[in-house]
């Protein structure tokens, strides 16, 4: 193919990040998108090819090759593509600096295990990953980590957008995760009434600014009913029970700010 190729899944906050950037710049008549399963799965040879992590997302070259990696297939497709939409690239190198910490707390605190082995798993897998591969006290660890991290990025968020007057990457990158991903999976594992409260209100004012736009409600669209599917699956069933095994550990949310 002469385009370029978005392989993803609707539920992930990593691919949606990307689906985000592409609808911000209106790119979709230049991306196809694809799944895994196009491939064979995630760890079929055909996929390790591309991406030997056997992660999403990954975005194929016309030539080719392949990039993964979220913040690199951001970075590109913002670079590529700085005069389409707007340019996700702040004016100053302050500002653009402010992106980058705030994209960096993100990936490396949060949603990413720094690991291709399953078995190892994100901070944000607290909320969906399975007993089988996260016990009890690493789970309420994790989830005290995932509390703690967001209140970092309470500090760090400028207003109105994430680093300032302009919309950049790291809203982008944090937007899925602190708007859909996160408040679904820690309602439902957990019974947080919601992640970003009354201590963040910076974050809240972003969240308000961030849900005006089109693109935003059009990856909130594609996102939940995945979300949704997870749910009627019973995914969050087991981790309730383990939660329910181990009360002596802080899961509540009011339990978990108190702890920072």
């Amino acid at each position: 193919s002469s385009k370029l190729t978005l392989i993803h899944v609707p539920v992930g906050n990593n691919p949606a990040r990307i689906r985000l950037l592409i609808y911000l710049k209106g790119l979709e008549d230049q991306i196809d998108i694809s799944t895994p399963a196009d491939y064979g799965g995630m760890s079929s040879d055909a996929y390790r090819a591309l991406n030997p992590q056997c992660k999403i997302p990954t975005l194929l070259l016309p030539d080719g090759s392949a990039l993964y990696e979220s913040r690199v297939i951001s970075a590109f497709l913002a670079d590529k593509y700085r005069d389409s939409g707007p340019s996700l690239l702040a004016e100053t190198p302050e500002a653009r600096a402010r992106a980058l910490l705030l994209n960096s707390i993100h990936d490396l605190y949060i949603a990413s295990p720094n690991s291709s082995d399953p078995a190892v798993t994100a901070n944000q897998g607290c909320g969906y990953k399975g007993v089988e591969l996260i016990d009890a006290p690493a789970r309420a660890a994790k989830l005290r980590e995932v509390a703690k991290q967001v209140g970092v990025l309470e500090g760090l968020v400028v207003g109105p957008y994430a680093a300032g007057a302009a919309l950049t990457e790291a809203d982008c990158a944090l937007y899925p995760t602190l708007a859909l991903l996160l408040p679904f999976c820690l309602e439902h594992a957990f019974g947080w009434p919601t992640l970003v409260g009354a201590e963040h209100p910076r974050l809240a004012k972003w969240l308000a600014e961030m849900e005006k736009l089109p693109a935003a409600q059009r990856v909130r669209a594609e996102v939940e009913p995945a979300l949704q599917g997870w749910l009627h699956a019973g995914r969050f069933e087991p981790i309730r029970a383990q939660v329910a095994a181990a009360a002596s550990l802080a899961w509540d949310r009011e339990a978990v700010m108190a702890s920072l």
